[in-house]
């Protein structure tokens, strides 16, 4: 969890960074545009996310001088504006390893099963009906709620909230770091991730999953999703009410999937775009645009040589 304080100017200078503001303003955290206040630093590099920059409510970004922004009160500027906040994000954290087990600070419901060999560390919190199968690890402030089944061998990462009467079947992750790095020359700048992830009520997540936990924020599974084994949900996705998807699907950051969808296995959906309620997307489809209606869909192409396969995607996309 974030637990420092910085002036912007410290920043500033920690970083290598022009100041444009208040250089005593204090900081206590880092935040995407849309979810940042006033104590939160946030960061700008794409233009997808302008109509966040011009909304923002964050203390300060961090952003290039060619996107400056003059409502703006204070400004960090960099040219790599991503390996910037990768070096910031590093600022807030603290390494600390709690190997405690089940303690007066956690909160276990008398009706809760619990199983021999399981990690539970501090302040966590345990409901009534909860049963925990062996070798499970559960860390600290992470809430567990009523009737959740949790069998073997699931790791849950710090603060995550899991919803009443949820199944998360063998070898599940949930809260591990996203894909969050930026290049810095030939290697790369780790990203911390300080969000968490959160599970609604009768939720069922298949063996081997792993949910990421948001860069900052929450990656939300919303009541009544349904996720089959081998999924990869990134972080910063929101999954909408009783949508299912099958088997193998790699849904990436920040995507926002409606309710009551239907996906298929073996499809990868790609960054920061929305699909609609209702939707159906057959198996093996490639998502890489926005779905604005309802309908069914389905994308991909039969074997053939790349040569031949690129001669035909280029002839579709004249037809359309």
């Amino acid at each position: 969890m974030v637990n420092k304080e910085f002036k912007l100017g410290e920043i500033a200078k920690l970083l290598d960074l022009s100041l444009e503001g208040d250089q005593d303003y204090k900081v206590s955290s880092i935040n995407n545009l849309k979810e940042a206040g006033k104590y939160d630093i946030s960061f700008y590099y794409s233009k997808k996310f302008r109509k966040d920059l011009e909304n923002t409510n964050a203390g300060a970004v961090i952003l290039s001088k060619s996107d400056d922004l003059s409502t703006l009160k204070n400004k960090l500027f960099s040219d790599q504006v991503h390996l910037a906040y990768a070096k910031c994000s590093q600022l807030f954290t603290t390494m600390s390893v709690d190997l405690s087990k089940q303690d007066n600070k956690s909160i276990i419901h008398e009706g809760a099963i619990i199983s021999p060999n399981c990690n539970i560390e501090t302040n966590v919190k345990i409901e009534d009906g909860v049963v925990i199968k062996p070798g499970v690890f559960i860390g600290s402030g992470s809430t567990i709620k009523k009737n959740t089944l949790i069998h073997s061998n699931v790791s849950i990462y710090s603060n995550s909230v899991i919803g009443e009467n949820c199944i998360l079947h063998s070898g599940a992750v949930i809260g591990s770091d996203g894909l969050g790095f930026a290049k810095n020359g030939n290697k790369w700048e780790k990203i911390i991730h300080y969000g968490y992830v959160e599970i609604g009520n009768s939720v069922e997540v298949g063996a081997g999953c792993t949910i990421d936990k948001a860069s900052s924020g929450k990656t939300v599974i919303n009541d009544g999703v349904k996720l089959d084994n081998q999924i990869h949900l990134a972080h910063n996705c929101n999954l909408g009410e009783n949508t299912i998807v099958g088997a193998n699907t790699s849904i990436a950051g920040s995507v926002k999937i409606g309710k009551n969808c239907m996906i298929g296995g073996l499809c990868g959906i790609v960054d920061n775009i929305e699909i609609a309620d209702e939707v159906i997307i057959h198996p093996m489809t490639f998502v890489t645009n926005n779905v604005k209606n309802k309908g069914v869909y389905s994308g991909g192409s039969v074997l053939m040589e790349h040569k031949d396969w690129l001669k035909k995607i280029a002839s579709e996309r004249k037809k359309i």
